[in-house]
C-alpha cells in the first residue's frame, strides 16, 4: 500500500472529475485513490475511527496522518507541487471557516449532474 491515500465518493460527480484531475497532475502520480465503498475503503475508514455514514468528506493519509475536509484538500494541493501548493495559503483561514465552506459543497454535491 503506497504511503499517501485519498479516500473519495465514487459516485459524486465532482469527486470523481476531482479524481481524475489529481491522477494528471505529475506531482501526485504517487497517490493511491481508493473509494468509499469499496472493502479497503471501509477498512482504511475503520482504521482512522471515521464515520462515514454520510459520506461528506474527503480523507488524505500521509505518513499516518490523518486530514479530513478542507485540511485534506489543502494537503493535496500542497503534495501536487508547481502552481497548485499556492494554494495551500488558505491553511491560514480557520479551519471552522473553511469546512464550512467545505460542508456547502459536499452537501449540494449530487445536484450536479455527471
Amino acid at each position: 500500500m503506497k504511503s499517501s491515500i485519498v479516500i473519495y465518493d465514487q459516485n459524486c460527480a465532482i469527486c470523481t472529475a476531482t479524481v481524475a484531475f489529481l491522477k494528471k497532475r505529475e506531482g501526485l502520480t504517487s497517490l493511491e485513490y481508493v473509494a468509499y465503498d469499496t472493502y479497503e475503503g471501509k477498512k482504511l475508514l475503520d482504521l482512522c475511527s471515521l464515520d462515514f455514514s454520510l459520506e461528506q468528506y474527503i480523507v488524505f493519509i500521509k505518513e499516518q496522518k490523518v486530514f479530513v475536509k478542507s485540511g485534506a484538500v489543502l494537503e493535496i494541493l500542497k503534495e501536487a507541487g508547481g502552481l497548485w501548493c499556492i494554494l495551500y495559503i488558505f491553511k491560514v483561514v480557520p479551519s471552522p471557516i473553511r469546512d464550512f465552506v467545505y460542508n456547502f459543497i459536499a452537501k449540494n454535491r449530487y445536484n450536479i449532474k455527471k
